[in-house]
């Protein structure tokens, strides 16, 4: 199975700066990378009068489209789809999966704190975390895994270690 991790952490803790900066690590390592986002409210991918948004508002519970180089699908659901649901509609070959969000889900995960956001730590509370991405160390005492919230690279290797590891 292809390895996988989510980062979790309050809104505003830095989550997606970090986890674009890790896609970007990977990527220019030689990796593939496959990348999941939780989203709390009802997005929309498609773009209002484009030909699969007017199918979709027609009624097609499902639409895809396809160029040379790229292809999309949106479908109805009738719940939100776990990470590894999600994972399970990945193509085939990549070395990595990389979530944002998905906090409640028993995965591992790297803890995305900023004392700042002044919310409460998640450390002792969340299940699966196996490293913390973090502006202030003194509230993660004796964390065998701690890095930087900006040292992206330190935790890109600490990532290859971790892919090396699950295969």
């Amino acid at each position: 199975m292809t390895p996988y991790i989510t980062f979790a952490g309050y809104s505003g803790s830095g989550k997606t700066t970090l986890v674009l900066k890790i896609i970007s690590y990977l990527k220019e390592k030689g990796f593939k990378v496959a990348a999941l986002k939780h989203d709390g409210h009802d997005f929309e991918m498609d773009k209002e009068g484009k030909d699969t948004y007017r199918m979709k508002k027609a009624g097609a519970d499902c639409i895809a489209i396809s160029s040379g180089s790229k292809y999309a699908m949106i479908a109805d659901s009738n719940h939100r789809l776990t990470f590894l649901e999600l994972m399970a509609k990945i193509p085939e070959g990549m070395d990595i999966v990389i979530g944002e969000g998905f906090k409640d889900e028993d995965i591992p995960k790297i803890l995305v704190y900023r004392k700042e956001i002044n919310k409460p730590n998640l450390y002792n509370t969340e299940k699966n975390i196996i490293a913390v991405a973090t502006d202030t160390f003194e509230e993660f005492n004796g964390v065998k895994n701690i890095f930087h919230i900006n040292d992206y690279q330190a935790i890109g290797e600490f990532l290859i270690n971790y892919m090396k590891n699950k295969c």
